[in-house]
Formats: C-alpha cells, structure tokens, sequence
C-alpha cells in the first residue's frame, strides 16, 4: 500500500487498485480517481522499429541535397582546402554539441518541437520558429524534388541526353555546345549560353524576365510536384514505423551512387585538375568574415540545426538510447560525406574543364546551377550518358526525400503532440492535410517566374533565424533550466554525465558564435539576386517578412504568455510563473519518471485537479515506501525517490 498526499487531497493507492482505474477509463481518455475525472496521460508514444531505423532516418536527414552541391562550391570559394580549417572548427564548436543538445532534449521528453517547451512554457516560441522554418523549407524544398523527378524521366531520351544539344525549339541565337560542335550562332560570343542553361531556362522553368510576371503553370513541374508530395505522403503516412523502413533505402543509396560516380569521376581525362583545385588551400581566403559565416550556415543546414526535425525524430526513441553516440555518428558522417561528394563532384567538373578546355573555376556553379546545369552537361559528356544521368537524379531524389521526410514530420508532429489523447488516432488525416497544404504552397514555384519565388524563399526563409533559434534554446537550457538539472537528466538516459567540453559549448561558445555570425550577417548582408536579376523591394519585404516570420515569433509568444496565459496580479510573478518547468514535463512513462525523480503524471492529474498549481518546483507531498526504505519528498524534483531495490519492488508512486 501506497500514500499518497497531494495538499488538501489524501487517499490510499496501490499500483494494482491505479491500474484498474486505468482500464475503466481508457475507453474515453478519461482516469477517475478519488472522485474526479482526469484526463489519461500515460499513453504509449510510437517507437522507431529499431536503432539502426532512427540512425539511418538521422543520417539521411542530416546528409541532404546541400552536402552535393554547396559544400564543393563554397570550398572553392573560400580558399580550397583551407575551408575545411573553419567548417571543422564551427562543427565542434556548434554543430555537434546543438545536434546533440536536440538529440538528448526531444528523448528524454519524448514531445515534439512545441510540446518540449514545457520545459519553460515562456519559450514556447522557439518551438513555433522552428514549426515555421521547416514549414517554408519543406514546402521549397519538394520543389527541388520536383525538378528532379522531371530530370530523372528526361534522362531517358536517345540518342542524346535534350540537354546537350542547341538543336531544340526553345534554344536561342546565343546557344552553344562544343561537345556536339552546334551552335545556332555564327561564333561564340561574350552573350553566348550553353545548352544546359538554355535547357534549365526555357525549356524546365520557361523563365518570365521578372518575378512580378507570374504567367501561366508549367505543368509538367506541377505534375513532378504533385508525385513528389504524394511519395513523401505515402512514406510517412504510417509514421515512424513506414518513414523508418524507407530509409533504409533512400538513406544508403545515395552512399552507393557516390562510390559509383566517385570510382567514375576519378578515371576521367582531367580529373585530377578538378581535384587539385578543390583540394589546395588557400590560407589568406579564410582570414576574411565570409568563410566562416558561410561555414556556420553549412553546417546549420546540413545538420538539420533548429528546423525540429532532430528533436522530432528523437522523441520516437526508447528511452535509454544511447542519443551520445548517436550525436556523433550522424554529425561525423554527414561531414565526411560532404568531404568525399567534394572529390565526387570536383572530379567530374575537372573532366568537363578537359573537355571544353576551358579553366575549372569557369565551370564551377553553385546550387541548382551546380547540380542543373554544370554537372548533367558534364554527365552528357560520358559515354552511357543517360545511365549516368538517371543514377544522378535518383541519388538526388532519394537525397531530398530524407530531408523532407523530416521537416514535414516536424509539423505533423507538432499539431499531433498539441491534440487531446482520443484524437491523436486522426494522425493520417493530419498527414494527408499537411502534404496538400505544402502542395498548394509549391505552386507559384512552379510557374513561369517560380524559380524567382524559389530563390527568394531560399535566401530569406532559414537564414539568421536559424542561429537566433540555436542561441535562444541553449542559453534557456542552460541557465534557465540549468545545466546541472539537464546534466542529470541526459545521465538518466545514457547512464553518464557528459563532459565539460559539452557545459562550455552549451553555455558559452555556441550562443556566443551564433549572436557574432547574426551581427556579421546584418553588417555584410547581400540582397537575394538569381543571375543577374536583383529583385525588386517589394520582393525583398516579402522576403525579409519570411525571416521575420520565424524570428519574431519568440518575442512575440513572450508577449502573448505574460499577459494572456498568465493570470498572476503582477509582472515578476508572471514572468517567473512561465520561467519555471510544468508539472507533466519530464519523460512520458511514469517508469521513467520514477526513475529521473518526476512526479507521476497521475499524481500531476490529481494535483492540478484540485487547483494547484501547474509547476513542477510547487510543492508536491508524496511518501513512497521501498520495503523498509521511506523517504518524504517536497522537492520531487532535486531530491528524487529512491530507485527500487529490486525489479520487482514496484510498490512506490
């Protein structure tokens, strides 16, 4: 027999007499107990299938479409080689310690990115600006997915790839291509375009001359578009348990296509020239501003920092995962893969440079230039164009799937952690919605002036609100919450404390990079521009209403919780009611409640039932008996109960 003594409120429980109440009421949702209905929390969250499902998730999530076609191309612009000196130092100063902060901060409560904020509800906020970011990406981001299905079925033309050739009813008079010797001009002049871009232009987008020229539908995009968002919905429409099984291919794929293009690349006539200019440092490029801005954001986008996806895909952990060991698998495996597609990449374009004789540097591009136009012309250039082609663009399919598997997981979590338990049931519904939604938001992205849309959203929609996010988390974490108090509750996890080098980066050097990168990002700030088209200021305010859209969003929840969900007479008191973790936070089993010292939620339910008072440091007066061990706790929270002497000693609350 247990007590248990909430104040005003005392009655005789035992485990066995709880249960039955449980079974009574489960039908509805609904615990009575002691006279009042309160509503059931215990409920069994959906697990990964297995370790290795959440790793390779974790793994294709982090290693995305920017590792392929960013990383090589600012490694050329900020100095070669010598890039990797700051991408490493950002990765160990902020990249694995944030990956791992989320990592440990979404298991231990097992709730997704909003959900978590019971941690300190005056913070809610920072779970919404992480709900916006991957609500604009993702819905950008299928766009890239779009293009490449519609690249992947063009593959398949014969006898030459469409792409190569100035032969075609929407090249122009400026078209050329050496590789086939065409041209529709009588010599190859400064205005003169190769045929991919030609093909990129017209040919996919159809390019209007302005972003205000939205003109009519590409339909063969919209119907790419249409595919794209129906697979991420069918792969995630079982949740965890579908997505996790689907990685296992889209995942490792990409590895495999790699080796493949890699073993190719390297065999190719000039391969070594692209490599050397890849490869060779230049120390004075890295003495400037931009190379370890352009690092930080690297690798905020390719880890997945602050969009809530980490946090998301680790709340479906048991509860002893090991989210230590996992931290540094995925983090170090996604910066060696951006390493080696650097050789993948540098080796083809060395080819193509050969080829065209031309310099490395002139056939260098960056984003989808990269991966649209530079690299399918150099694809073009191999014998068995179109196998080569195809196994490209399915390697970037599969790329972009992971990713985007994620960040609409991210929502669909968010707005299922926030429904009452008796319609959580409603989740597929949910998903299906959410995949229409990010349909409708592609569309303008597919239009005749869509890729001004899609440059736009790119260069606004994540941006500095990434860093802010990141800075925000770990400072409430750290000092708010406490170090020592997370310290204990990762210990409960993994079964040791971290070292220093995590309070250190946590506390200090993390957020202190963050808020100096925000600073040099404002003082060297370069308005969005796609070729030589600079937009025009409305555009721009649209753009700069994207960035603060998921940044102003932490202020303006503060605002709203101190003087809508607060209901204390004074500010302080407000300020500090909202400071202060809820009473349900903490893992989401009661077994795992006693064990990191967390009230019961049962205990909570009846707690809050009799108007006290939602906090977890309220006095919570509890008695449980271990056998011939009784302690009497009124800080459940520093002084935790004693752990049962044996498994089968589970007569304590």
């Amino acid at each position: 027999m247990v007590f248990i003594s909430v104040t005003g409120y005392t009655k005789p429980v035992d485990d066995i007499e709880y249960q039955a109440e449980k079974e009574k009421g489960h039908a509805n949702g609904k615990l009575k107990s002691g006279g009042l209905e309160i509503e059931e929390q215990e409920v069994e969250r959906e697990k990964w299938g297995s370790w290795f499902d959440f790793i390779l998730a974790c793994i294709g999530y982090a290693v995305g479409l920017g590792n392929v076609w960013r990383f090589p191309y600012l490694c050329y612009e900020n100095g070669g080689g010598a890039f990797l000196i700051p991408y490493i130092i950002m990765l160990f100063s902020c990249g694995l310690p944030l990956f791992f902060m989320e990592l440990s901060f979404g298991q231990f409560a097992s709730q997704g990115a909003v959900s978590v904020w019971n941690i300190s509800p005056l913070f809610r906020g920072v779970g919404f600006g992480m709900i916006i970011v991957s609500t604009l990406v993702a819905i950008y981001y299928n766009v890239i997915i779009a293009w490449t299905v519609y690249y992947g079925f063009k593959s398949f033309t014969f006898p030459n790839l469409e792409w190569i050739s100035c032969n075609n009813t929407w090249n122009t008079e400026h078209c050329f291509d050496d590789y086939l010797n065409t041209t529709r001009s009588l010599g190859h002049g400064n205005d003169s375009v190769r045929a991919t871009e030609e093909f990129w232009t017209h040919k996919v987008h159809d390019l209007s001359d302005t972003i205000g020229e939205i003109g009519g539908i590409n339909w063969h995009l919209l119907g790419c578009l249409a595919a794209s968002w129906i697979v991420v919905g069918a792969c995630i429409s079982k949740g965890v348990k579908s997505s996790g099984k689907v990685v296992y291919f889209t995942a490792v794929f990409p590895y495999v296509v790699l080796v493949i293009l890699f073993f190719r690349g390297i065999t190719l006539p000039g391969a070594w020239e692209g490599i050397k200019f890849y490869i060779v440092p230049d120390i004075n490029g890295i003495l400037a501003v931009k190379p370890w801005r352009d690092a930080a954001t690297q690798i905020f986008y390719s880890l997945g920092i602050s969009f809530g996806g980490l946090m998301t895909f680790a709340s479906y952990n048991k509860f002893h995962n090991n989210c230590y060991r996992d931290a540094l698998i995925v983090s170090l495996t996604n910066c060696g893969t951006s390493i080696f597609a650097g050789f993948v990449i540098f080796s083809t374009l060395g080819f193509m440079a050969h080829n065209s004789d031309q310099q490395v540097k002139d056939v260098v591009d960056s984003g989808p230039g990269l991966a649209f136009i530079a690299y399918p012309e150099a694809l073009a250039r191999m014998p068995g164009s179109q196998f080569w082609s195809f196994l490209f663009f399915f390697m970037l399919f599969t790329l972009g799937l992971d990713s985007e598997f994620a960040m609409t997981e991210t929502l669909i979590t968010a707005i299922v952690d926030e429904l009452p338990p008796h319609l959580k049931k409603w989740k597929p519904l949910v998903t299906a919605s959410t995949c229409f939604i990010g349909f409708l938001g592609g569309i303008l992205m597919v239009t005749k002036s869509g890729l001004y849309i899609f440059t736009l959203m790119d260069w606004y929609s994540a941006g500095f609100s990434l860093m802010a996010i990141a800075a925000t988390y770990s400072l409430v974490i750290s000092y708010i919450y406490g170090q020592k108090r997370f310290m204990s509750d990762i210990q409960t996890m993994i079964g040791f404390v971290p070292g220093y080098y995590w309070r250190v980066t946590w506390g200090f050097l993390a957020p202190f990079l963050m808020v100096m990168i925000i600073i040099f990002s404002f003082v060297f700030y370069t308005p969005a521009y796609y070729d030589e088209y600079t937009f025009p200021p409305a555009a721009e305010a649209f753009g700069w209403i994207m960035t603060c859209a998921s940044f102003l969003v932490l202020p303006g929840y503060m605002v709203y919780a101190i003087f809508f969900k607060a209901k204390q007479p004074s500010f302080m008191e407000r300020l500090k009611f909202l400071i202060k973790p809820t009473k349900d936070w903490g893992p989401l089993l009661n077994e795992h409640r006693r064990e990191a010292g967390y009230p019961e939620l049962h205990l909570v339910d009846e707690s809050v039932a009799n108007g006290k008072g939602p906090h977890l440091d309220q006095k919570v007066k509890y008695t449980a008996y271990s056998h011939d061990v009784q302690v009497s706790m009124n800080d459940v929270r520093d002084n935790p109960p004693p752990y049962p002497a044996s498994t089968a000693d589970k007569t304590y609350c």
